[in-house]
């Protein structure tokens, strides 16, 4: 069992570097007697390493018949998008509240070394920093059940940002927006931080919402 769960977590790690990295595209079959080969194993930690990656929205099992990379439509992204931002508006004023000077300075940091990634062409680094700073924002809230939702969450976003053409933002505006909210989580203009969160998430996911800013304020 144990080695079993071993090679497990091998395969695993080898399937998402290969989705993360676009060796498999969306809609391609992986080929798990390939794999079984290339690991000279049973076809039983392939299995069980494709389901955790299904529960984590990467791929989708057909049983008995096949598996494959998931594929995301306009719709299911524009779901993420809506939950993304209300995870953030609830982080945001928790992190008001519960987060330090130095832990905003790290959020900083991480927003500061995503668009350096963004400016250098390192698409894999800047959309695996574009999801931890989301997460790390999750994090210093200190609500544990909020992080584990935006960590849900991470995986898919960073595949459906390698996959999709978001032509409706600037990208390097897109990611400066993450050093302007800590900033203003910084100096404590709350309000002016979620603003600047709802928009840079709406316009991104392309929302199909009049006054998002109003839409996800009002009542909040």
């Amino acid at each position: 069992m144990k080695k079993n769960e071993g090679l497990s977590e091998q395969v695993y790690n080898y399937l998402l570097f290969q989705i993360l990295s676009n060796e498999l595209k969306p809609g391609e079959k992986i080929a798990e007697a390939k794999i079984a080969q290339e690991f000279n194993t049973s076809r039983t930690p392939i299995r069980e390493a494709m389901r955790k990656l299904e529960s984590q929205g990467l791929i989708q099992i057909f049983p008995k018949r096949y598996a494959q990379v998931a594929t995301f439509s306009e719709k299911e992204i524009q779901d993420i998008g809506m939950i993304r931002i209300s995870l953030d508006i609830l982080s945001i004023k928790l992190v008001a509240i519960n987060g330090s000077k130095a832990e905003l300075l790290n959020l900083k940091s991480i927003a500061v070394q995503c668009l350096d990634a963004f400016r250098n062409n390192d698409g894999v680094q800047r959309r695996k920093l574009d999801s931890d700073f989301h997460k790390e924002l999750c994090r210093i809230s200190k609500n544990n059940l909020l992080f584990n939702m935006q960590e849900d969450l991470s995986l898919k976003i960073q595949f459906i940002l390698m996959h999709n053409d978001f032509k409706s933002v600037n990208d390097e505006q897109h990611l400066y927006q993450h050093i302007q909210i800590v900033d203003s989580l910084i100096e404590g203009n709350i309000e002016h931080a979620l603003q600047l969160d709802i928009q840079h998430l709406s316009e991104f996911y392309c929302l199909d919402i009049d006054s998002p800013i109003e839409f996800f304020l009002k009542n909040a």
